[in-house]
């Protein structure tokens, strides 16, 4: 199977009609007006441009997501707040995801992937899909200073991810009724009740990142505003993008690329997340009558920025729709997946540092990686794989 037509399986298996409209929609031009919808814009430079110019396109307006965030996490999850109060709570989290603060989170996790190689070497056949919610799971309790609320952590990991892709699904552009918000509470109120238990706790690890909002100032609502978009938009993101990857490199023939020189995994992470895009879009609100890409747009219009098509931006990225980790990607778009401007993602570092742990887990096996079985996973909100089943050759299955 080719990288390219094993991805598309993945995205049109999540959104079969919206996948194919936003492709449709790439061939319109730099910028398209599709009635219901807004502006919607292909081009990586004017998406670019848009994400800066963030008093004019703004989050927290109807149409947007913010209402629906708000609804769910409460008014400080970042990605609903714009201007000074924005720029105030992003001010107080600080270095707090740093590289260093980043690597120094993951440090728990050697041990597991120590195992994961001598289990690849022992000819077992591993599901890095499972792996990988396990342990973004993991490392969402441990952030939230939670200790694990079962005898099996795994488990627990598991249902946590599960419980956050639950609380995703609903995440849309027009509000919530009553009773879309009663079919979700019990999901939210644990996520929630999760929160609280490691911003009260006397006995939480001082290196949780609850506990250190709290040393910050915080307040609970602010702090588990924090939280709970950092996991449902950052930890469940990273943890589907993972088994993407390692998929295009097996099927590209260039994994074997990754185990000879380690020092390639950044190019793989930075390719990969371009063909990847785990967040295929982001929306904005124009606050005032503005133009976008030569194209007028009134006040409280949407623009809907198509990141999976701005990555694929052929003016940037030479023969776009093929997956090659030696590519250079142009520093004015890099890591545009991840935004731009002041809502640049918060937790950046550490997605790349965990990405990068589990490829330098994998590249350190001797042998070729194979992969046995693959399932996309079919109706969910984010594009990814249900399951990816690796071994090595000659391993047993």
């Amino acid at each position: 199977m080719s990288a390219r037509s094993g991805d598309m399986r993945v995205a049109l298996a999540a959104h079969p009609v919206a996948w194919t409209l936003t492709r449709l929609a790439r061939h319109g031009g730099p910028v398209v007006r599709v009635p219901g919808v807004g502006l919607v814009i292909n081009d990586a430079m004017v998406a670019h441009e848009v994400l800066q110019r963030d008093a004019e396109f703004v989050k927290r307006a109807p149409g947007g997501f913010s209402e629906v965030v708000t609804q769910l996490f409460g008014p400080f999850a970042l990605t609903n707040m714009d201007g000074e109060e924005h720029r105030r709570l992003r001010g107080m989290l600080g270095d707090l995801l740093s590289p260093a603060n980043a690597t120094q989170l993951l440090c728990g996790y050697e041990g597991r992937l120590a195992g994961l190689r001598t289990a690849l070497e022992r000819g077992e056949t591993i599901d890095l899909v499972r792996f990988m919610r396990i342990m973004s799971g993991r490392l969402t309790f441990e952030m939230m200073g939670v200790r694990h609320p079962s005898d099996d952590a795994d488990e627990a990991a598991l249902a946590l991810i599960a419980l956050g892709e639950r609380v995703a699904a609903v995440l849309r552009t027009r509000r919530l009724s009553e009773r879309e918000l009663r079919s979700c509470d019990r999901d939210v109120e644990q996520l929630v009740a999760f929160a609280r238990a490691g911003y009260e706790a006397d006995d939480a690890p001082p290196s949780s990142l609850v506990q250190r909002l709290r040393e910050r100032g915080l307040s609970f609502e602010e702090a588990r505003g924090v939280l709970l978009l950092f996991f449902v938009g950052g930890t469940l993101t990273t943890a589907a993008a993972l088994p993407r990857i390692v998929a295009l490199l097996v099927d590209s023939g260039q994994m074997t690329q990754v185990q000879a020189d380690p020092k390639r995994i950044p190019q793989a992470i930075a390719e990969g997340l371009r063909f990847v895009t785990p967040l295929p879009a982001t929306v904005r609100i124009a606050s005032r009558d503005a133009q976008v890409g030569g194209r007028r747009i009134r006040a409280g219009e949407r623009v809907v920025i198509l990141t999976c098509n701005t990555a694929r931006d052929s003016r940037l990225f030479a023969e776009p729709d093929r997956f090659d980790i030696s590519r250079v990607h142009d520093p004015r778009t890099r890591s545009l997946w991840y935004g731009a401007g002041p809502h640049f993602c918060f937790g950046y570092a550490l997605a790349q540092r965990e990405l990068h742990a589990v490829l330098a887990a994998l590249a350190a096996v001797p042998g070729t990686l194979r992969i046995v079985q693959r399932r996309a996973a079919r109706g969910v909100l984010l594009p990814r794989l249900a399951r990816l089943m690796v071994r090595l050759d000659g391993g047993t299955p």
